[in-house]
């Protein structure tokens, strides 16, 4: 007897979607045989560096001193929400009171059921999502039932979501339009100038702007700015960061959404807190921890441009078409001529031992266009001493 499940055809979409990542695994299982631990790994955006010190001691103390705590409280601790709110005064000169802060349990979870809170099952609902963008966008849409409009983000436009490309019906359909500031993987950090265009296009359609700023921290320049500066953003904006790569901080998983419009949060924390037990109280201490603490933040983006100053200049002369970005820690580089996304990488796999991800796997084929055909992503994740070797590979 076969048992037949009644699966949401939405979320069926989402299991049956082939993985993207096959080819690239199979090749990469090639590649170690071939080069064992000298394989030197750019693809998987995750810091290789440690958590630091202040928070990993912070988290032990932690555990003792909350050794009766209980359940932890779903919406967060006060604590947490002071010092999110102090950071975001201290960087951003935004002001948000506690009530306008609902920490997560990691970004993640709040992109992804962003929609579920904004989009009509059964409607004519839109969501606006950056092509390349982070997958959990897209899956959340989907398994919402939104129809998905991708915004390319192509060289020509310099790396900018284009909101006049938008049919008119799209736009007053739209529920929702998620940003990416610094952009993952292109590296494109959004001017204020932009972020009140998208401002005024959300608050004219009456559109939820989901401003994603989870790279805000890494920067090579000029630091990035929030959509939290551009007036008419609190009637529409949600910002979304973490500590995941603030502080390096990806097994904790803890975030924030903050908002000064309360209709906004309102539905994220009812929901969050029918859900989810919440961050464990000690990781909210520790989160605390590196809120607090601005010094260390400064010391991985000194380590991030060293891996850039030497890896960059090496794609450059291996034949890429790769320009400094403005933040997060991926470089973006266009091919060398006649070699595509695939078949670039799979050369510098197997026959130098470097690994990265082709474009055309992490971007989705909208109108006609594969933004990421004909780029590669590397993540500058390995260290300083991996990156001088992969860099002298490269030149070989």
């Amino acid at each position: 007897m076969v048992f037949e499940t009644c699966l949401n055809m939405s979320v069926e979409k989402i299991i049956n979607a082939p993985y993207p990542f096959d080819v690239v695994d199979a090749n990469k299982s090639k590649a170690r045989k071939k080069f064992g631990d000298k394989l030197i790994d750019f693809g998987v955006g995750d810091p290789t560096d440690p958590t630091p010190e202040l928070v990993r001691e912070k988290a032990k103390q932690a555990v003792d001193s909350r050794a009766s705590s209980g359940y932890p409280s779903t919406c967060g601790i006060s604590e947490l929400k002071e010092s999110i709110s102090g950071w975001m005064k201290r960087r951003f000169s935004s002001s948000f009171s506690s009530d306008d802060v609902l920490p997560l349990y990691g970004a993640k979870y709040a992109v992804f059921h962003m929609p579920f809170h904004f989009v009509n099952p059964c409607s004519e609902d839109f969501v606006l999502i950056p092509n390349p963008g982070y997958p959990p966008y897209t899956d959340g849409s989907v398994i919402a039932g939104a129809s998905v409009h991708y915004l390319n983000m192509l060289e020509e436009n310099d790396f900018l979501p284009d909101l006049s490309s938008v049919p008119a019906y799209t736009a007053k359909n739209s529920k929702i339009l998620f940003i990416n500031s610094p952009h993952s993987p292109t590296g494109k950090a959004y001017s204020k100038e932009f972020l009140k265009q998208a401002v005024d296009f959300c608050n004219d359609n009456n559109i939820v702007l989901v401003s994603d700023e989870c790279y805000s921290e890494i920067y090579f320049g000029k630091k990035p700015v929030s959509v939290s500066s551009v007036n008419g953003s609190k009637d529409c904006a949600i910002i979304v960061n973490s500590l995941s790569k603030r502080s390096r901080m990806t097994g904790y998983a803890v975030g924030f959404a903050a908002s000064k419009n309360p209709e906004l949060l309102k539905p994220l924390a009812s929901v969050q807190s029918k859900s989810i037990q919440g961050i464990p109280d000690f990781l909210q201490d520790a989160a605390v921890a590196a809120f607090n603490d601005d010094s260390h933040v400064l010391e991985m983006n000194k380590l991030y441009n060293e891996r850039l100053e030497v890896l960059l200049p090496a794609l450059k002369s291996a034949g890429c078409n790769v320009r400094k970005p403005d933040g997060t820690f991926y470089l973006w580089a266009g091919v060398p001529k006649n070699e595509t996304a695939l078949s670039f990488s799979e050369k510098l796999l197997l026959e130098k031992g470097i690994n990265c991800v082709p474009g055309s796997l992490i971007s989705t084929e909208f109108e006609g266009i594969n933004p990421g055909e004909g780029f590669v992503r590397f993540a500058l994740v390995p260290s300083l001493e991996k990156t001088k070797d992969a860099a002298k590979r490269l030149g070989e």
